[in-house]
């Protein structure tokens, strides 16, 4: 797994105290110093991971400067960002005291907050936790945990989740066959197009069951489905070689031999040439959504499909039946905050360590039961997805009037795969929970 250091840092800062991390918001040379404190801490037996330590070793691993692949700037970008962090969730939770434990969460938690894993809702993690605290005997207060350099930065999505997730169940088996058949002949048209001449795959030659790429038709089903499922062998270097989906080449360089499909090969002046159009092939152009995505946009449109989607984003982004799922009130009290940090360095690492936004998962509950009355809908933001130039559409999330999330559909790494949705909560909606007012 992949270990975000900021979460490390966090981890290992929560044990200083407000005053030190304050200073050190304000004084390079103590801002330094609280790099070496924190990572002591982490250290240190009051951070707390399941049995081996794979996540604090990890941790450890890529926040020391002697061991991490990540630059300097970086890692004190991170522990900007990270005491910006700390500091906004002491303030909201008005308890500025030092936590007796801090639990690391990875693919396994320690035996004293595993009760507090969910799984719902077609999530593993429902609890998403980067770091859970102990403040008080048995009151322990989730953290999901994000980052950005400056307040005016976008702020990072709260989830990626595939299409797919949102449309499982017997009910919509017709929606998921609906959209493979779509998807499978939009590749297989770009597939066909890159093969022609004067395209990325031009200098190959490849055929399927004894037809060439001239004689399929992808508007034919069982011909797009051949295209679709082209193999092709690429080369890893150091001697390795993986079989991939011929949709998901980068450029002919990578080809590694025929594979009973090619038989010539030449050369391409770049190396991602055939990725580069197939991102072309997904973007929109003014006024005109992407063929591929106006497909998707028709099925998120239909009955039987937009409520329980728009339903089951708000569920998944703002984990507000997290405390319904929780069995453990008996003998624990269990907070949740989302916490984004604010802050960077300059390029002599001086600290900007600006306010956190920090919003406590009741405020969120209460603004939602609002608007429970109010219809969820899906809208597409047709003028930022035609102007961006980029192989995405982007849409809102709205109960009634009130804008709640931001979401983009795009693909992420693999065509084969259901593009993903990445989703976070809109400046309006942030605003209506910070005032406690929603207008309705």
């Amino acid at each position: 797994m992949a270990f975000e250091p900021s979460e490390g840092l966090y981890a290992g800062l929560s044990f200083i105290s407000t005053s030190d991390l304050q200073a050190a918001s304000n004084d390079s040379n103590k801002f330094k110093e609280i790099y070496y404190k924190a990572l002591e801490n982490l250290r240190g037996d009051r951070v707390l991971d399941a049995s081996g330590n794979a996540t604090k070793n990890g941790m450890i691993k890529i926040i020391d400067f002697n061991t991490t692949s990540k630059s300097e700037g970086d890692i004190y970008s991170d522990l900007a960002a990270s005491i910006s962090a700390v500091l906004g969730t002491r303030a909201e939770l008005r308890k500025d005291k030092i936590p007796s434990k801090v639990y690391l969460t990875g693919n396994k938690w320690h035996r004293d907050v595993e009760k507090f894993k969910v799984k719902a809702f077609g999530m593993t993690d429902y609890n998403s936790s980067d770091v859970i605290l102990r403040l008080n005997g048995n009151d322990y207060v989730g953290i999901s945990l994000k980052k950005k350099p400056t307040s005016k930065a976008d702020s990072p999505t709260l989830i990626n989740n595939a299409f797919s997730k949102f449309i499982e169940g017997n009910e919509l088996q017709s929606v998921r066959n609906k959209l493979d058949d779509h998807r499978i002949e939009f590749f297989a048209n770009v597939i066909k197009e890159a093969c022609l001449p004067g395209g990325p795959l031009s200098t190959i030659s490849i055929a399927a069951n004894g037809k060439s790429i001239s004689q399929l038709n992808p508007s034919n089903k069982q011909d797009a489905k051949k295209l679709w499922d082209m193999k092709i062998i690429r080369d890893k270097g150091g001697g390795r070689t993986e079989k991939i989906s011929l949709i998901n080449l980068k450029g002919v360089n990578e080809i590694s031999d025929n594979n009973g499909l090619i038989s010539s090969s030449g050369s391409s002046k770049e190396q991602q040439s055939f990725r580069n159009f197939v991102n072309k092939k997904l973007q929109s152009s003014p006024g005109k959504v992407n063929k591929l995505f106006s497909g998707f946009l028709e099925v998120m449109n239909e009955d039987m499909v937009k409520n329980k989607l728009a339903n089951s984003l708000l569920n998944r982004v703002l984990k507000v039946n997290l405390l319904n799922e929780l069995d453990t009130w008996e003998d624990n009290e269990f907070g949740f905050l989302l916490a984004e940090g604010v802050g960077t360095v300059d390029k002599n690492y001086n600290p900007n360590v600006q306010r956190a936004n920090v919003i406590d998962i009741h405020s969120i509950i209460i603004a939602i039961a609002k608007l429970s009355k109010k219809t969820a809908r899906m809208e597409l933001d047709v003028n930022k997805t035609t102007k961006k130039n980029a192989a995405k559409v982007f849409f809102k999330l709205y109960k009634g009037d009130v804008p709640i999330l931001d979401i983009e559909l795009r693909y992420k790494g693999s065509f084969t795969a259901m593009p993903q949705f990445f989703a976070g909560m809109t400046s309006e909606f942030k605003k209506l929970i910070k005032d406690g007012d929603i207008g309705v």
